[in-house]
């Protein structure tokens, strides 16, 4: 009987000893949504410069002391001009007196004329009929004058009007309305001693032009959808997109004009300009800019508009390709391996909210699947989560 208190003890320490068990972990909470199916239109970029519609050099084409014209504007250099307004003037009196010169030399050359002619109707008439009064030779030799100095007289318009075109050269004004460069020579220094001096330019930038160089591949499908009459031509008639270079989109949309007839075997591309209207100026010549050519976004299905898309953040890549985490009806996570296309921006209707990029999803989802969108880092193949419907 006296070891019974002793076993009671043993008992009672060991029931002491023991810890709870640990409660059963509770699933992580992740955010899932669903892949959205919309209209996309996928934008092929390549780099491009701008240059004005008409870029036109004013250079100096006689020799003489450069002057701004009567009427121009001092402070024209920077500012839009108009065409046929005034700029310089070269010399403008010396030239006109050559002008009168070569005028003067026309009437001395008609008044010789005129003289031979008479003589040469003088020996006509007096070898009339059967009285020949001069010689076959004498003869012959008025109507050689005649036809020299009447030669003369169209060698002397000519030289006239040379000094007059000339003439014309001392007076330059805008070819084309406008923008003007600073001027590039001072007035009062001297032009046109042994070139023709580069005084300014302008550039007429009421539309601005966007070269860029499209790879031999993606000119393959150009090739494939165009037609033989520019009105009808899908790659003409497409609305281009232009992204500056601080990543703002150009507000007017424009349109191809001109695909290069070869490809440059060097590079493997050919030269490709489109043309954006720029009606209040904002775009300038040497703007470097992307240019964005529309496309569906299934490169394998042209015509194809709709497309699978998820947020890009949600979209991963391992030395297995790339993937997606996805949520089953038991709350388990599996990895989906999915072929992705391109990425574009999510349509927004608040101004102020920020820019969500999506992917599109080629292949690898059908849009019934609950895709993980947030809390990607606890997301493990097998684990069992606590999903959470994202916000629309």
């Amino acid at each position: 009987m006296k070891s019974l208190p002793v076993l009671v003890l043993a008992t009672f320490l060991a029931s002491c000893g023991k810890k709870p068990a640990p409660p059963a972990p509770q699933p992580m909470p992740v955010t899932v949504a669903k892949p959205e199916r919309r209209e996309v239109t996928v934008y092929r970029e390549f780099p491009a410069t701008l240059v004005g519609s008409r870029e036109v050099e004013i250079r100096a084409r006689v020799r003489g002391i450069l002057s701004l014209a009567k009427g121009a504007r001092p402070d024209f250099a920077g500012n839009v001009v108009e065409e046929q307004d005034p700029l310089f003037v070269i010399e403008p009196d010396s030239y006109a007196q050559a002008t009168r010169a070569a005028a003067a030399a026309v009437d001395r050359a008609k008044a010789v004329r005129e003289q031979a002619k008479n003589r040469a109707d003088r020996v006509s008439s007096a070898n009339a009929g059967a009285n020949r009064a001069v010689s076959q030779l004498d003869e012959e030799g008025a109507q050689a004058d005649l036809a020299e100095a009447t030669a003369a007289v169209a060698q002397a318009e000519a030289q006239l009007e040379e000094a007059r075109i000339t003439e014309g050269y001392t007076r330059i004004t805008a070819p084309v309305t406008g923008r003007i460069s600073r001027l590039y020579v001072d007035p009062g220094n001297l032009v046109g001693a042994n070139e023709s001096t580069l005084l300014a330019t302008i550039i007429e930038e009421s539309s601005m032009l966007a070269y860029f160089e499209v790879p031999e591949r993606p000119l393959i499908r150009f090739l494939e959808r165009r037609d033989a009459n520019k009105t009808t031509d899908p790659v003409y008639q497409a609305d281009i997109r232009l992204k500056l270079a601080d990543g703002s989109t150009y507000e007017h949309p424009g349109k191809i004009d001109y695909i290069e007839n070869q490809v440059d075997p060097s590079t493997r591309t050919a030269k490709v300009r489109a043309v954006f209207p720029n009606p209040d100026a904002k775009l300038a010549s040497g703007l470097y800019g992307l240019v964005g050519y529309p496309a569906g976004p299934d490169p394998a299905d042209p015509a194809a508009r709709e497309a699978l898309l998820v947020p890009s953040t949600c979209v991963l890549r391992d030395l297995g390709g790339d993937f997606v985490w996805v949520v089953d009806d038991a709350n388990t996570v599996h990895r989906k391996a999915v072929t992705t296309g391109d990425s574009v921006e999510k349509p927004v209707t608040d101004p102020n909210q920020p820019v969500e990029r999506q992917t599109v999803v080629l292949k690898g989802l059908d849009g019934s699947e609950n895709v993980i969108v947030s809390g990607l880092q606890r997301a493990r193949d097998g684990a069992v989560v606590a999903p959470q419907a994202a916000a629309n």
